[in-house]
C-alpha cells in the first residue's frame, strides 16, 4: 500500500494513528521491509507521511490513509464482537456521514443522483421537519453526540484559559458504543476550523479508535501542490469516503460506529458540493454491493443550511439555514422485524424533529426496549417512538429565532394580490387544458371564496447574526425584506361551479405568480362534467368542463 517504485528509496515516515488530539503531530520512523507487501515495516498507524526519492534526486511526498490491522493485538480485538453487545442492543452498525451547510432543499438541488438512489435504492427516510437548535456546527453536532447544548456542558472554550477543560469531558455517544463493543471512528476535515478544535480546546486523548484529524494536520501542508480540492488524482472528499469504506472493509464482521463530517466543499461555497454527487453515489452503491448496509443504519445528514452565502440574507435562505438535510436508511430486514418502530419512523419524517431526537435515537439503539408514544415533556424523543403531531418549537427546545415553523394568516379576498393570484390560478388551469379546447370549455373566475398568506415568525425576519463568538446570543436587528410570498386561495369557476384550492407563490419585486398542477386541488365532485376526457385524457378530469 505504501510502496515506492523499486528504483526509488523510501526513507521517512511520519505516522500517527490519530493519537494527537488537538494540534500535535507524532513522528516515528519506519524502515523499508522487503518481506512486507506494503513495502515497509508496519507501524501502528492509520496514516503515514511518505517521502520517496529517486537516484537522481527527484522526490515524491504525500500523506496516505489506510486502516491499521490490529488482528494480532488480542488486548484490543477481544472486546470488539457482536457477541459482546448488550442484550437489548439492536445488531446494527451506525454510519453517519455529513456535509457542512446543506439544507434539505440544497441537497436535493446539488446532489440529485445521490438523493434519488438514497430514496429508491436504499429506501431512505428524510426528516422533512428537522430543525436546528443553535448557530453553527458545534451547536448542531454537540446535541447529536451528547444530548445537551454547549451551555449545559463543562467549560471547554479555548479563550477561558485554565478554566477550560478538554472536550474529553463531554459524554460523547461514541463512548457508549465503544463500551458496548463497537469499533469507533470520527473523521472530520478542515482541521483549522474543526468542530471541537476551532473555538473549543479539542481532545487531550484520541476520542475514537480511528481519528482522521491526524491525517488532515499532516496532509494539509501538501494541498497547495495538488490540483484544487484534490490529493494527487483523488478528490479530497473521496479521501474521507474511501477511508470510511476501508474501516468497514477491515471490520466487516465486527460492530462499528463511524461519524464522518466533510466541510471543505460546502462550508464556503453553495455550488461546489455538486462536484461530489457522482462520488457520493458511487460510495453508496459500493457500500450496498459489498454487503455493508445489510447490518448498518446509514445516516446521511448536514448540520445546517448555508450561513455565509448571499442566500442567507433572504427569507428563503433563513428558512433553509434552519432546515438541514437529515436522513436514515435501514436494512430491509428491520422493517419486517420491527414494524411498529419503522412505522413510527415514517410518521416522524413529517413531524418537528431536532438533534436531541437523533441523540435519543442513537441511545435507543443500544437499549431497545420497544417503542411507545413520545412524551412532549421530553426534550429528545427517539425517532423509534411516535412524536406527537402537536409538538411545538417550545416543546422541542427550539428558540423562537431558530424556529422554522410558519403560520397561515387568513386575509381579505379583496386584497389586490389575492385577486391577481386568483386570476392567475384560473389562467393556469386554462393553459393546462388549452390543447384540448375543442372538448374542454375555457373557465372563468366566478368568485374568490377564501385566502390566506404564509407568514414567517418575527424571530426569523429579525435575526441578523449571533452577537457573541460562541453563537449563544442572537442579534435581532435585521429588517429582512420579504421578496416572495406564498398564498392559498379557494375559488369558484364557471361554467360548472368547480371549486379549486391552490398554493400560489408571488415574487413581490417582479409581481410574478407561479404554481404547479400538483399544488392545485379540486375540492368538489366533477361528476359527469368531465365525461369527454374520463377515458382518454384522465389527467384532465379534475380541470375540464366538457363542451358537449
Amino acid at each position: 500500500m505504501y510502496q515506492c517504485d523499486e528504483k526509488q528509496k523510501m526513507y521517512l515516515l511520519l505516522t500517527g494513528r490519530g493519537r494527537n488530539p488537538s494540534n500535535r503531530r507524532q513522528q516515528h520512523r519506519a524502515e523499508p521491509d522487503p518481506g512486507n507487501d506494503h513495502g515497509l515495516r508496519s507501524a501502528r498507524s492509520d496514516y503515514a507521511e511518505v517521502k520517496c526519492e529517486t537516484a537522481t534526486g527527484k522526490q515524491w511526498m504525500s500523506v496516505l490513509a489506510s486502516v491499521h490491522d490490529e488482528s494480532d493485538d488480542d488486548s484490543i480485538a477481544s472486546d470488539i464482537s457482536w457477541s459482546k453487545l448488550p442484550e437489548r442492543a439492536l445488531p446494527l452498525n451506525v454510519l453517519v456521514f455529513g456535509f457542512d451547510s446543506l439544507s434539505r432543499q440544497t441537497f436535493a438541488r446539488k446532489l440529485p443522483r445521490s438523493l434519488r438512489y438514497l430514496r429508491r435504492g436504499l429506501a431512505g427516510l428524510v426528516l422533512e421537519g428537522y430543525n436546528i437548535v443553535g448557530d453553527g456546527t458545534p451547536q448542531a453536532l454537540i446535541p447529536i453526540l451528547t444530548g445537551k447544548i454547549e451551555l449545559e456542558l463543562p467549560e471547554t472554550r479555548k479563550r477561558m484559559g485554565e478554566r477550560a477543560s478538554y472536550v474529553d469531558v463531554y459524554p460523547m455517544i461514541w463512548r457508549d458504543y465503544r463500551a458496548a463493543g463497537y469499533r469507533t471512528g470520527f473523521m472530520e476535515d478542515v482541521a483549522h476550523i474543526g468542530t471541537f478544535t476551532y473555538r473549543l480546546k479539542g481532545f487531550d486523548r484520541q476520542p475514537t479508535d480511528h481519528y482522521m484529524r491526524t491525517y488532515y494536520l499532516a496532509a494539509s501542508r501538501y494541498f497547495s501542490y495538488f490540483k484544487n480540492l484534490c490529493v494527487g488524482g483523488v478528490p479530497r472528499h473521496s479521501v474521507m469516503l474511501n477511508h470510511i469504506r476501508a474501516v468497514f472493509d477491515r471490520y466487516k464482521h465486527q460492530p462499528k460506529f463511524v461519524f464522518g463530517f466533510h466541510g471543505e466543499l460546502s462550508h464556503d461555497s453553495y455550488n461546489d458540493i455538486g462536484l461530489a454527487d457522482d462520488d457520493l453515489l458511487g460510495w453508496l452503491k459500493g457500500l450496498k454491493e459489498a454487503g455493508h448496509l445489510n447490518d448498518t443504519l446509514l445516516i446521511l445528514m448536514s448540520d445546517h443550511g448555508h450561513r455565509f452565502a448571499e442566500i442567507r440574507n433572504t427569507l428563503q435562505g433563513k428558512q433553509e439555514e434552519r432546515l438541514p438535510f437529515f436522513s436514515f436508511a435501514f436494512p430491509a430486514w428491520f422493517k419486517q422485524l420491527h414494524p411498529q418502530a419503522y412505522a413510527n419512523f415514517v410518521w416522524n419524517t413529517q413531524r418537528l424533529t431536532t438533534p436531541f431526537d437523533v441523540h435519543a435515537t442513537l441511545s435507543h439503539l443500544l437499549d431497545f426496549r420497544g417503542v411507545k408514544d413520545g412524551d412532549l415533556n421530553d426534550r429528545g424523543i427517539s425517532l423509534f417512538d411516535k412524536i406527537p403531531i402537536e409538538r411545538t418549537c417550545a416543546d422541542a427546545f427550539i428558540e423562537p429565532h431558530w424556529c422554522a415553523c410558519l403560520a397561515w394568516e387568513e386575509i381579505s379576498v379583496e386584497r389586490d394580490a389575492v385577486k391577481e393570484a386568483s386570476r392567475y390560478l384560473v389562467d393556469f388551469l386554462n393553459s393546462y387544458t388549452a390543447e384540448h379546447r375543442d372538448v374542454c370549455a375555457e373557465l372563468r373566475l366566478a368568485e374568490v371564496l377564501w385566502a390566506a398568506r404564509l407568514i414567517p415568525t418575527k424571530g426569523i425576519l429579525n435575526f441578523k447574526k449571533s452577537q457573541d463568538k460562541d453563537g449563544f446570543v442572537a442579534e435581532l436587528s435585521a429588517k429582512t425584506r420579504v421578496t416572495s410570498e406564498l398564498y392559498q386561495v379557494k375559488v369558484r369557476t364557471s361554467p360548472g361551479n368547480g371549486l379549486f384550492e391552490a398554493s400560489i407563490a408571488h415574487q413581490v419585486e417582479k409581481n410574478v405568480f407561479s404554481t404547479k398542477i400538483t399544488d392545485i386541488s379540486r375540492i368538489n365532485k366533477y361528476g359527469s362534467q368531465a365525461r369527454c376526457v374520463e377515458n382518454s385524457l384522465f389527467h384532465l378530469r379534475k380541470y375540464c368542463y366538457c363542451n358537449d
